[in-house]
Parts: structure tokens; C-alpha cells; sequence
């Protein structure tokens, strides 16, 4: 007899995933239309000026759950800063910039 208390029982694969991530559902396509699929999603980031903190600072924010968690996706961005590259780390929906 199949066990079936492992991580994919009688759950859907998006159902974990924040509702603005989840792919749109359009059953009456014939045609594929690749536009349909695409979204633009607004979010905020954190930017990390020195290079060694950058572990120390995810760290920080995933305890605190504040950083975004996307299966295959990466949290950590490259953004260009004053002519310098600087990495940032991109946090959950809902925290949003109040500068």
C-alpha cells in the first residue's frame, strides 16, 4: 500500500505559492498566447552596500520572513547603484518601501 503523507499528497503544486505568482487560467485558449502569461510584479528590495554582509542580511531576513521565497527563483539581484554594481535582495509581497 502507497503512502500518501508526502510533500505532494492531495495538495496542487501552486497551492503554496502567494496568489499573485500563481500562473492565470484561461481554459477557452486554442492558440497559445505567450503575452497572456506575462505579469509585471511590484516589489520591494533591500540593497546590500558591502559584498560580505550580504549572507549576515539574508539570514536576517529569512528568519524574520521578510524575504521573498520563490521555489527556482533567486532572492538575491544584481542592481546598478551611483555606476556600481550592488547586490540586493528581494523581499515578500506585502513589505514595501516607506522612505
Amino acid at each position: 500500500m502507497e503512502s500518501t503523507t508526502g510533500p505532494d499528497a492531495s495538495k496542487t503544486p501552486n497551492s503554496d505559492l502567494p496568489t499573485m505568482f500563481r500562473p492565470p487560467v484561461n481554459r477557452a485558449m486554442r492558440v497559445l498566447d505567450r503575452s497572456f502569461f506575462k505579469k509585471t510584479v511590484p516589489l520591494s528590495a533591500a540593497t546590500v552596500f558591502k559584498s560580505s554582509d550580504i549572507s549576515r542580511v539574508r539570514g536576517q531576513l529569512h528568519k524574520s520572513r521578510d524575504l521573498l521565497g520563490l521555489p527556482r527563483t533567486s532572492s538575491i539581484r544584481e542592481v546598478k547603484v551611483d555606476d556600481e554594481v550592488k547586490k540586493c535582495l528581494l523581499l515578500r509581497e506585502g513589505v514595501k518601501y516607506d522612505g
